[in-house]
């Protein structure tokens, strides 16, 4: 019975390890080498398509350069660019891809040549259908997609679409709302009355889009720019200002003006007009400068009158100032560094005869101009 039993575990072993042998020889072996001639195989496919689509990109993004250059610098009338481009989109047959280098490819053109007729640009935009694709991205219900929208409107200049635009001014995504003010002042005409009741906060960044969009524009000031002067909007209140600095026109803000706008809570705004102050080299503000200094809370608008007063000062600011080194014992170190190089700059002379009771402080003082003196010195 023993013996019964062992001859059959063995026989069973023993077919086992038969069965084990001609599964992997004739079966499993075989199906992972084919495996790995096909992994073999897809891999040279892959690299053979990638390299043939490569090269076929290639030759038709050269063709479409070539085409778009024709079109935007050649004399062709309307009709005859309608249907140059209609055999063109034949031709390739336009995949969404291709599409979007074309659109990205006429935005560049016309950012980076002037010579380009805007007419043109926007013929053609229009001929390839863009409009269209630019209309479904304004009307999806993702931000991104809109201000995708936003920005080929503007880059494309296809103002009849302002009346979308504005629209979004009031969106309640912050990112959104920044583009389409942007893509507004792009777009409008030189008023840029779209500024006039905008009411949310703009950004540094986009602060400088706009000056400029509109210096590019090469406007002169817009008519309204009192109107953004008095804006309950400090955003407007600072563009409105650095306009007027940029485009150097001193008159159009008014020495009450510069009075009022130092009555500002924003110090931004302070800082602004104490700069347009200078920069324009207004002398007839120097009184009102000296009177806002007794009441400025921000040292670094201190500082900046002081500043200002370089360009600006006479040797009547000395009495004031001196005086207040003497009577402020707290005075901030740059402040005091700044009125001690306005002094000795207006007058060389004068603190040969200014001294402290306290010692320390005049050696302090020397020190400070001999940094006046020389800018280099620690």
């Amino acid at each position: 019975m023993i013996y019964n039993k062992l001859l059959i575990s063995f026989f069973l072993i023993s077919f086992s390890a038969e069965s084990i042998y001609f599964f992997l020889l004739y079966f499993f072996i075989p199906l992972i080498v084919l495996f790995v001639i096909l992994i073999i195989f897809s891999l040279l496919y892959t690299r053979y398509s990638a390299d043939k689509n490569e090269h076929n990109l290639e030759v038709i993004e050269n063709d479409t350069n070539s085409f778009l250059t024709d079109l935007i610098f050649s004399d062709y009338t309307s009709i005859e660019m309608k249907e140059k481009i209609s055999a063109f989109k034949k031709q390739y047959k336009l995949n969404a891809n291709l599409k979007k280098y074309i659109l990205n490819k006429i935005i560049h053109i016309k950012e980076n040549l002037n010579e380009t007729n805007e007419h043109t640009i926007l013929l053609i935009y229009k001929y390839f259908g863009f409009d269209e694709i630019s209309n479904r991205l304004i009307n999806s219900s993702s931000w991104y997609s809109k201000s995708q929208a936003l920005y080929q409107y503007q880059n494309i200049g296809y103002k009849i679409k302002t009346g979308y635009v504005k629209k979004l001014l009031d969106s309640k995504n912050s990112s959104l709302r920044s583009n389409a003010i942007i893509a507004l002042i792009s777009l409008s005409d030189e008023k840029f009355d779209v500024l006039d009741n905008y009411k949310y906060n703009i950004s540094k960044a986009d602060e400088v889009k706009i000056l400029d969009i509109i210096y590019r524009k090469k406007s002169t000031v817009p008519k309204n720019i009192n109107n953004w002067l008095q804006s309950k909007n400090d955003s407007i209140v600072i563009i409105a200002i650095k306009l007027i600095v940029r485009f150097r026109y001193k008159h159009d803000i008014s020495l009450e003006q510069i009075a009022y706008l130092l009555t500002s809570e924003n110090y931004k705004v302070r800082k602004e007009a104490i700069l347009a102050v200078r920069e324009l080299v207004m002398f007839e503000a120097n009184d009102i400068l000296m009177q806002h200094f007794k009441t400025e809370t921000n040292l670094r608008n201190k500082i900046s009158i002081i500043k200002t007063l370089n360009t600006i000062g006479t040797t009547e600011n000395i009495t004031f100032l001196s005086i207040l080194l003497k009577k402020e014992e707290n005075l901030e170190l740059d402040l005091k560094l700044e009125i001690v190089n306005f002094i000795n700059k207006t007058n060389a002379s004068f603190f040969n005869s200014y001294t402290f009771e306290d010692e320390t402080k005049n050696i302090e003082l020397q020190k400070m101009i001999a940094h006046s003196n020389c800018p280099y010195l620690n």
